[in-house]
């Protein structure tokens, strides 16, 4: 029974790691737009106010110079180029989700990019950024990991690095329908915390992640015994 019921976690997070490498790519930014249009029916009033908001980001979304983007690109490159994971930039329950883990806790993904430093990350390319809605943005890096059997090349891996701030609100309400993501998270932000990253999405070639029960359950469990285990050998 134990053993069918390893192999049956291994299968569920081989699929979860395929969609990763083999899914067929979904462009964050177009998610985005499109969410904003089907939103863009609805003329209740909190919709009315949270509208120029959206119009405003949309007017300078391909823009890195502009709100947080200096920022989020400047945290995202240090988190995977040095380890580096700021506390006064990200929030205490910030969560990092990829194909094959997910960590919460700003212990956890500093211990988890920390470990990634044994894998030698350079830029592949530099990385762009682009702003998809009032507190999120998505980074788009080709990073180079130097890899067991991978030859002194390594190997390269395109993402999509979708980004969540804390949001601010505004009697009670979201700036932005994007920031539903940040929403259903179960966790509560402080709000010192406005402004500061609270979750990171990797897409891996920019295929979305396989969501629900139980490739969530089977990636935080595998964000934990990875936690445990390359404190002990890392």
């Amino acid at each position: 029974a134990l053993f069918r019921t390893l192999a049956g976690l291994s299968v569920v997070e081989a699929c979860s790691i395929g969609q990763g490498v083999f899914g067929s790519p979904v462009s964050a930014a177009e998610e985005a737009r499109e969410l904003q249009a089907r939103r863009g029916v609805d003329e209740s009033p909190a919709s009315a106010s949270a509208s120029g908001s959206a119009a405003a980001w949309r007017g300078n979304a391909r823009c890195e110079s502009c709100s947080h983007a200096p920022f989020v690109l400047k945290q995202v490159e240090r988190m995977y180029l040095t380890g580096g994971v700021d506390a006064n930039a990200f929030a205490s329950s910030v969560v990092f989700e990829d194909p094959a883990a997910l960590v919460e806790g700003i212990d956890e993904v500093t211990e988890a990019f920390r470990a990634v430093q044994a894998f030698a990350p350079t830029k592949a390319r530099e990385s762009s950024i682009e702003r998809i809605g009032d507190d999120t943005y998505v980074v788009n890096t080709v990073m180079r990991y130097k890899l067991p059997l991978t030859g002194p090349e390594g190997i390269t891996v395109r993402s999509e690095v979708v980004v969540d701030l804390v949001p601010k609100k505004k009697d009670g309400i979201l700036n932005d329908a994007a920031d539903e993501r940040v929403s259903i998270e179960p966790q509560q932000h402080s709000p010192m915390e406005s402004g500061k990253i609270c979750r990171i999405e990797e897409r891996w070639n920019g295929a979305k992640l396989l969501e629900g029960f139980p490739f969530d359950l089977i990636r935080r469990g595998t964000g934990l015994v990875s936690y445990a285990a390359t404190k002990a050998v890392v």
